[in-house]
């Protein structure tokens, strides 16, 4: 009886814990576009040794699939082009899984726990625990990659605005932050906006040396990458 009486207590206008899921939104037809900004150098290479890339890119959840351990997971088409008035050309795809606990990403056969579930203030947890280091180092060209990134959120359900856009509810996730004068730079953050997805990207990853015939110069070998929002919908 005191089971039954219990149960039968819940009130429509009972207030539910925040779980965050919203943030990670897996329905179909839904995407994100982007304005990508990378550049990259090497300077005991040389002055040569520099590169850099501007495009526009959109991410489409396009498909459920079954993974290969059971679960559910989204397929996502992400597409890519010059200009505003060129066109939409198929880059690459990833898949994403949104578990009752976590949300995980596949970016070209590199696993991140994106987030991590229920979102609250303080909470932290590896991003990389699915990754090896011979991983992370091939996946972002550098020997010193730590193998452990302790993620954690900062600013949940707070405005963002960026590229002329603004967002009522957001989350900042804080990768890594660790700046240097010398050594490994490591500066990784993403924002999601609630119902729509990721809207900013923020990735510096550079090694800062003593160049070793002038002591009074630096040299960097590493990259920088952004992505912005530019437009979303279904």
């Amino acid at each position: 009886m005191a089971v039954s009486l219990f149960s039968g207590c819940y009130r429509e206008d009972t207030e539910l814990p925040f779980i965050g899921y919203e943030y990670f939104p897996t329905e179909l037809g839904k995407y994100v576009e982007y304005k990508v900004d990378s550049t990259w150098q090497d300077d005991p290479i040389g002055p040569t040794a520099f590169a850099e890339a501007h495009y526009l890119l959109r991410e489409l959840n396009e498909s459920y699939f079954t993974d290969d351990e059971g679960r559910q997971a989204i397929r996502v088409e992400r597409y890519s082009r010059s200009t505003p008035q060129g066109d939409w050309g198929i880059k690459d795809v990833w898949f994403k899984v949104r578990t009752p606990k976590v949300a995980e990403q596949n970016e070209e056969n590199v696993v991140f726990i994106k987030q991590n579930f229920p979102i609250v203030s303080g909470k932290s947890w590896d991003g990389n625990s699915k990754n090896t280091l011979q991983t992370l180092e091939e996946a972002y060209n550098q020997l010193n990659i730590p193998e452990v990134w302790e993620y954690s959120y900062e600013n949940i359900n707070e405005p963002y605005t960026i590229n002329g856009l603004t967002f009522d509810s957001t989350v900042t996730v804080v990768q890594y932050d660790r700046p240097a004068i010398f050594g490994l730079n490591l500066i990784a953050k993403e924002v999601y906006a609630k119902n729509i997805g990721m809207i900013h990207k923020q990735l510096n990853v550079f090694d800062v040396q003593q160049n070793q015939t002038n002591p009074n110069e630096k040299d960097t070998v590493g990259f920088f990458f952004e992505m912005v929002v530019t437009g979303y919908g279904e």
